[in-house]
């Protein structure tokens, strides 16, 4: 999109769209708004695609939003406030996220300074600025993702939920009213253009994932609160902050009894020891973060039940909008939690000393951790590079055409290399072209597979001494999404990480014509 953008400013979406081998006329039904492709765009024009590690490094400005906003937020809310976006920008989950050239972490950013600029002016503390970050983090926000309807939401139960004095007037209504009134123009200027309602795709498309089966929003809430345990706060700090002699025992209980099912059940024996050991971990440690929300709920105190608000806003999304699990659709929830654990934790730690023992103990533990799980992604991430340029440096050959099937990094480098997409229902291929399958990156089924048609030639794999994962089936790691494993990380059991299955099309397809399927 953000290539497009350079070419057509006004119609980001003006571009044939494929994805997991199925086309789509125009990406209009996408479910992001473009604002981090226009973002993007003029940094790829003066720097170029090969210059990667500039283009992450221009997305070094959301997280220090991110972590100015929670700084805002935690001065009148906590004791040591320096430590809630010091614990921010060292979550696991924020880590890995960070970096990425996707719209989570810059929709926390504009997310968060949106609520601290709110609750800043209604608290009396705010300055002349504060009404101009709320409005352009608000349009921030709502120009990355249908999502910002939550925020529109907690900014207009906020004057009910905080006492305090609007200093705005009649101003707080207009900063409400604009991004819905832009939201309108866009889709409006959209229906025009391309003669049909964008959202409505974007809806059916939703519906034929089955978000709303009964199993799959079983799953998300598991993963949600599997999420919480895992990849917020170290999970050992989580149990001591949010200790009591009720919810410890419960914790220590489901702790104890989440093991069961994995002996009960027999397809269960794919998990290992080491597997359920963590399951079993990351199950309770949410528990205790979750547990801790519905005790908050009930607090007289105005901004406990703000933080409520925000975390349930969040565990609804993550639950009926997305239809799968992943850590970064529960990122937004992170503020809250460290605001939540650091109140708790500080009134559970008498004395100045014994206090800053505790947080320096659980940043450098939750850091540790944070660490670990980007070298975990960063090395993940390599693969593709590395062995898109390995494959077509041995099989590209100018008589024939080398295809691929797949997603993510490994296609955008197969691509760079000179290798092209096979659609599902392309006839495409002769005898003699080759056809790379990955095993992680969504490959999918096409016309010339099956023995009729082609033959494998090798199967490359990926060995990985690493230990942890965040992407693994036979680990059940799933960092990005559930289809891949429940548990937000692993450790790997010696078994390949990834590998490359490499096919010789030994006979044109001589089928039916199939139509090819549409994404949107």
């Amino acid at each position: 999109m953000a290539r497009n953008i350079l070419e057509r400013p006004l119609f980001p979406y003006d571009f044939p769209a494929a994805f997991e081998g199925m086309t789509a006329p125009d990406a209009a039904s996408h479910s992001h708004l473009p604002l981090i492709s226009y973002y993007l765009a003029p940094w790829t024009a003066w720097f170029g695609e090969e210059h990667e590690w500039l283009l992450h490094l221009v997305f070094l400005p959301f997280p220090m939003l991110a972590a100015w906003g929670l700084f805002q937020l935690a001065r009148p809310w906590t004791q040591r406030s320096e430590f809630a976006p010091a614990l921010l920008l060292t979550a696991p989950a924020f880590v890995v996220s960070a970096h990425t050239l996707m719209t989570d972490v810059p929709f926390l950013a504009f997310w968060t300074a949106a609520v601290a600029a709110a609750v800043r002016l209604r608290d009396g503390r705010g300055g002349r600025w504060d009404p101009w970050i709320l409005l352009g983090s608000l349009l921030g926000a709502a120009f990355l993702s249908l999502l910002a309807g939550g925020l529109w939401l907690l900014l207009v139960v906020l004057p009910v939920i905080l006492p305090g004095r609007n200093r705005l007037g009649r101003r707080w209504l207009w900063i409400l009213l604009t991004p819905l009134l832009l939201w309108f123009l866009w889709y409006l200027l959209a229906y025009f253009h391309y003669d049909r309602l964008v959202l409505l795709n974007l809806a059916r498309h939703v519906a034929d994932r089955e978000a709303f089966d009964l199993a799959l929003l079983g799953t998300k809430a598991l993963s949600f609160v599997l999420n919480l345990g895992a990849v917020f706060l170290f999970p050992a700090v989580l149990w001591w902050g949010l200790r009591g002699p009720f919810r410890t025992r419960i914790a220590l209980l489901i702790l104890l009894l989440s093991a069961v099912p994995f002996f009960l059940v027999p397809t269960s024996g794919r998990w290992e020891g080491v597997h359920i050991a963590l399951f079993c971990v990351f199950l309770a440690s949410g528990f205790l973060v979750v547990w801790e929300f519905v005790c908050l709920a009930f607090s007289r105190q105005p901004e406990d039940r703000f933080l409520t608000l925000w975390f349930f806003g969040i565990f609804a999304a993550a639950l009926f909008v997305f239809y799968a699990g992943s850590a970064r659709y529960v990122l937004a929830a992170l503020p809250p939690v460290i605001l939540a654990w650091m109140r708790r934790a500080e009134a559970l730690s008498a004395g100045r000393r014994r206090r800053s023992a505790v947080l320096w103990t659980t940043l450098l533990l939750t850091a540790l951790n944070g660490a670990a799980l980007a070298v975990a992604d960063y090395r993940f991430a390599a693969v593709y590079p590395r062995y898109a340029s390995k494959l077509l440096r041995f099989y590209k050959d100018p008589a024939y055409t080398v295809w691929y099937t797949g997603e993510w990094g490994f296609r955008y480098y197969m691509e760079k290399e000179g290798a092209r997409m096979l659609l599902r229902a392309d006839p495409s291929p002769r005898p003699g072209d080759i056809l790379v399958k990955p095993y992680l990156a969504l490959p999918w089924v096409t016309l010339v597979d099956g023995d009729r048609y082609s033959r494998l030639l090798e199967q490359v794999k990926v060995e990985e001494p690493f230990p942890l994962r965040i992407l693994d089936f036979s680990s059940h790691a799933g960092f990005y999404s559930t289809a891949w494993g429940l548990l937000p990380y692993s450790i790997s059991t010696g078994r390949p990480w990834e590998w490359f299955n490499v096919f010789e099309i030994t006979k044109a397809y001589d089928g039916p014509a199939p139509e090819q399927p549409k994404y949107f």
